[in-house]
């Protein structure tokens, strides 16, 4: 499974497009720059960013510690729903939410937050954010259903911006 991380490390991070001895870097993870981790083995770890050129995959080559921090390790807040406490985040603009299948069940709200449980990540779209519960406009929360599951994805806007200013989707890193 995938998991939506934060470089957390205090330094920017090269990304490379291959583990082996004829890698060239392809971008950069600049501190608190969200990204997708999509796999790892051993010291290489397969990630999913927005480079200078658009979304991409490569890969950081033994990177620092705190650079792949869980985004839950800094949510903008919590919230208790029916006795389990969630992590938040508040989103800077409107954007689409998904079933677990990847069909369209709504939006969350400029201004509004969704509550998640995990890290977790999509598979086919690792810049999407798993999520419980969506925050309405008049501040109930809806959880989000759909094809025999309790949660679904929120696009995080990671394509759109990918710092902790431009990034649609913010917590407090």
């Amino acid at each position: 499974m995938s998991e939506f991380l934060i470089n957390k490390s205090g330094s920017t991070i090269p990304v490379y497009n291959s583990t082996g001895s004829s890698k060239t870097q392809i971008g950069t993870l600049a501190n608190r720059e969200a990204f997708s981790l999509i796999g790892f083995e051993g010291d290489f770890y397969a990630i999913y960013f927005l480079s200078s050129s658009g979304m991409k995959n490569g890969y950081l080559i033994n990177p620092p510690n705190n650079a792949c921090s869980d985004c839950t390790a800094y949510p903008y807040g919590t919230v208790s729903i029916n006795g389990t406490t969630y992590k938040t985040f508040k989103f800077r603009r409107s954007s689409t939410v998904y079933t677990a299948g990847a069909t369209k069940w709504g939006t969350v709200a400029s201004n509004c937050r969704v509550a998640c449980s995990s890290a977790l990540s999509g598979q086919s779209h690792p810049d999407w954010k798993a999520i419980n519960y969506v925050e309405s406009t008049n501040g109930t929360w809806v959880q989000v259903t759909g094809d025999g599951s309790q949660y679904g994805f929120v696009d995080t806007g990671l394509s759109v911006g990918s710092g902790p200013s431009t990034i649609s989707m913010y917590g407090t890193w």
